[in-house]
């Protein structure tokens, strides 16, 4: 069996990531589970929280953003999935016990030390949505998607929207950064064409809603928005700080990546 084991399963890039790689393996007949310490992600998957959790030696363990095995746990297959820069540095954490570790693009690896650091890694992107390309608006509506944070400047976006002409901004993502909030972002409550709708649950619906998306992070381990905006069509914008790291696969092809390396 495969077990999918992370430390978030609230609402983020790497928890819509394993929930699609988890639903790919089962819709494929082979047995997969992702666990996690929060609810959202139950309902989404074949599913379960941290006190479900079983481990076999028979097992697949796909590992992320978690911290509790000193040394390799006795199961098949013992796998880092990592989705991260600074949050969960390679160059200072212990990464020998991993049988194998999967970055999602070179630019992945080149941050955390290089292709040499590591005995045993693997490439693929991650699993997107099935989205489809959204109906063309007359007028032009900007989006700002992600969650509102130092790192996502999304006051950037939004004013970057604005000055390029956008009737109106909607501003989709949870405030996880309060003090930045504040300072940056609450300004922007007093516009009357910038609305804030908080966590988009219907991604078809949220993509349907603009017709150009603003991005300015400071950093992107990789690009699920751009990947998502060439699905629906919508213009994206995006800047140098995160370009060249849309690699995309199609479902099938990560599929079989992950099946060879784990050894199905």
């Amino acid at each position: 069996m495969i077990k999918i084991i992370s430390g978030w399963s609230n609402p983020g890039g790497s928890t819509t990531a394993f929930i699609n790689l988890c639903n790919l393996f089962n819709e494929n007949g082979y047995d997969c589970t992702f666990y996690g310490p929060h609810d959202w992600h139950l309902d989404k998957c074949k599913s379960g929280n941290f006190q479900d959790i079983n481990l076999k030696k028979k097992d697949v363990l796909i590992y992320h953003f978690l911290d509790i095995f000193k040394t390799r746990p006795p199961v098949k297959k013992f796998v880092l999935s990592l989705h991260e820069k600074d949050l969960y540095n390679l160059n200072v954490k212990e990464h020998n016990m991993f049988d194998t570790i999967h970055f999602l693009n070179d630019k992945h690896i080149e941050w955390h030390g290089g292709k040499d650091q590591f005995k045993n890694y693997f490439i693929s992107p991650n699993v997107v949505d099935n989205l489809m390309p959204s109906p063309k608006k007359d007028l032009k509506i900007g989006g700002v998607i992600g969650t509102v944070d130092y790192n996502k400047q999304t006051h950037k976006s939004i004013e970057r929207a604005l000055n390029d002409g956008c009737e109106q901004v909607h501003v989709y993502g949870n405030i996880t950064d309060q003090t930045y909030y504040q300072k940056y972002v609450s300004k922007y409550h007093m516009y009357e064409n910038v609305h804030f709708s908080g966590f988009a649950e219907d991604k078809q619906a949220m993509y349907d809603s603009v017709t150009d998306v603003y991005q300015d992070s400071l950093s992107e381990t990789w690009g699920y928005i751009k990947v998502e905006c060439d699905l629906t069509n919508t213009n994206y914008h995006g800047n140098d700080s995160i370009k060249d790291n849309f690699v995309s696969m199609g479902s099938k092809g990560i599929l079989e990546k992950w099946v060879k390396e784990l050894e199905l």
